[in-house]
Formats: C-alpha cells, sequence, structure tokens
C-alpha cells in the first residue's frame, strides 16, 4: 500500500497534462501512486500517455465533470493520504517530501496545505495565501496547525486541492465530492473534512497554479464570465454547510458571516448591472444572515440613493 495516492482529473488538456505528471514523478518523495481519470476527453489523451506505461493507472469515464472524476480516483486510490493535481498545474520536486514530513507522527492531522504561485492570465505570480488573506496568520513562523479549522477555512476560503493533501480516512467520514457543485467543489469538500481533525499550512510555496484560456469551459472560465452566479453557487455551498448538524456556535457564525459577506458581493455585482431593488434584496439578506454596520450601511445607502433617483427619474431604474 503506497503512502499517498496521487489524484489527476483531466478533460481535454493533452499538452499541459504530460507535464503534470512529469512533475508529479519527479517528486524527491517515491512512496505514491498515479491515478490519471480521463473524464471523457476527445483529443490524443490516451496516446499521449502510452509513455509513462505503468508508472500510472489510467482510468476512463464518460464526461461527468471534475468532482465526479475525483471520486473515481478516490474510489480506486489505495494510499494513506490522497494529494490532489489538476491536470494543468505543476509541484516542484520537494513538494510531497515537505507534506510528509510535516505529517508524519501527527496523528490527529487529517488535511494540510502549502502556499503556491498562483499565475494569472497575464503571468503575474501572486501568493495564494496572501491572495485568500491567510498570509498574516504565520507572523513569521514557517507553519501554522489549526486544531478545530473549520471556521477558519470557511472564511478564509477559497483553498486549492492541489496543493492539499487529506488524509484518506478522513474523506470517508466527511463524504466524497459533491458532483452536484459546478464550481467551488473544492472548498466543499475541505470545509466538510476540516471538521475531521486538525488542519496544517506550510508557508513555503512548493506548487505552480495556472489559470488560461481554454477552448473548454473550465471552471475557472465559468467563474470569471458570470460572477455572479459563481457567488450564488458559493450560496449553496454555505446553506449546506451551516446545516451541518453537530456545529459548534463559532463554526456556525463562520458560515454566517461569510455568507452574508457573499450576498454584499452579489450586491455589488447587481449594483454595477444597474439592477437596485435586486441590489437591496441581497443587501437586506446579509444583514439578516449576519447583522453588520457593513451590511446595514450598504443597504441603507442604497435605499435611500434608490428613493431619491426614482423621485427625480421614475422611469430611470429597474
Amino acid at each position: 500500500m503506497p503512502k499517498i495516492t496521487v489524484i489527476i482529473p483531466t478533460f481535454n488538456r493533452e499538452k499541459v497534462l504530460v507535464r503534470a505528471i512529469d512533475s508529479a514523478l519527479s517528486q524527491s518523495f517515491t512512496d505514491f501512486e498515479i491515478i490519471v481519470i480521463d473524464d471523457g476527453s476527445t483529443d490524443n489523451t490516451p496516446s499521449s500517455l502510452k509513455r509513462f506505461g505503468n508508472r500510472i493507472r489510467y482510468i476512463y469515464q464518460k464526461n461527468a465533470g471534475v468532482s465526479a472524476a475525483r471520486n473515481a480516483g478516490l474510489e480506486s486510490a489505495t494510499g494513506q493520504w490522497v494529494a490532489f493535481l489538476d491536470s494543468d498545474d505543476e509541484w516542484r520536486p520537494e513538494y510531497l517530501s515537505r507534506q510528509m514530513e510535516r505529517a508524519d507522527g501527527n496523528s490527529g492531522l487529517c488535511m494540510q496545505t502549502t502556499d503556491c504561485s498562483f499565475i494569472g492570465l497575464n503571468g503575474q505570480t501572486n501568493s495564494y495565501f496572501r491572495m485568500n488573506a491567510s498570509l498574516p496568520k504565520f507572523r513569521g513562523k514557517d507553519y501554522l496547525l489549526f486544531r478545530k479549522p473549520f471556521s477558519f477555512i470557511v472564511k478564509h476560503g477559497p483553498w486549492p486541492t492541489g496543493s492539499t493533501i487529506i488524509r484518506r480516512e478522513a474523506i470517508d467520514k466527511a463524504g466524497f465530492f459533491d458532483p452536484s457543485l459546478k464550481l467551488s467543489e473544492d472548498f466543499d469538500l475541505m470545509a466538510r473534512v476540516a471538521l475531521q481533525g486538525s488542519f496544517g499550512m506550510i508557508r513555503e510555496d512548493l506548487v505552480k497554479i495556472y489559470r488560461r484560456d481554454e477552448a473548454i469551459e473550465c471552471l475557472s472560465n465559468q467563474a470569471k464570465g458570470n460572477p455572479i452566479q459563481a457567488r450564488k453557487s458559493d450560496e449553496r455551498i454555505y446553506e449546506k454547510l451551516k446545516n451541518i448538524e453537530g456545529l459548534r456556535r463559532k463554526e456556525r457564525k463562520a458560515v454566517n458571516e461569510t455568507m452574508s459577506a457573499n450576498r454584499r458581493a452579489i450586491g455589488n455585482l447587481l449594483l454595477q448591472n444597474g439592477e437596485i431593488k435586486q441590489a437591496m434584496d441581497c443587501y437586506r439578506r446579509g444583514f439578516v444572515t449576519y447583522p453588520s454596520m457593513r451590511s446595514l450601511g450598504k443597504y441603507l445607502l442604497v435605499v435611500a440613493w434608490h428613493t431619491i433617483v426614482t423621485k427625480a427619474n421614475p422611469y430611470h431604474w429597474r
């Protein structure tokens, strides 16, 4: 039985998939298996993988989405830990060894992540921990450990699965990926896993995550093309999380606070589109979910603005 199962879902990415697999096979840590789940590719993916021989396990399935692909990998996994790698990203050679150095001997650890370089469409690189506002928590340290991480995970999402290892037992208890989610399915899983044990964070940048324009309708393109819909998808996840039985008061509060901020963000987007009444409703629901001066201020300001402008020109606003 290998220590780690590496799961790589892919769909029509033959040109970059090989690079991702090479980065996994180049690891200084070697006690792992690699499972590539082909989610119905119509390009030359099968042919491009022949060079790897029995160094990988290749599983083909009809197109069902990234969650279903990852779940298929989990069904076939035999490792104690699971490491997910997207087919267009890559690991630095010491990635798995650094993960295992910290994970070994920590029986309560259910999940651990490292910082990574997020490389945008313009080539600009940013720290993922800086992007999700978790970087200041280190305060000069190179490692953080959260014994009860659910609230932290929820308030600092999103998190990249490509720089995260998860104990297989924790996934079994939390449940697999939700195939009904088209966006933020990784955040949903990590939040649920966070209820199974402690969560470690390695400050070192050990992964490259790329975002690129593609012909295929990848998840990042969906979020970029329809940000309101993406935010509404996140809303569904928050509703799901806050209904988990056994949540502590602090954990439920974290979900409500984050949901409130998400509703304000939807309101801001609607406001930009001139959908004033819908924006007002989002600000109102944000305040009801988690009362704060920010939500109340947004709501009252837009109500006052709408009232004044409507009186001046009743046919101007939708």
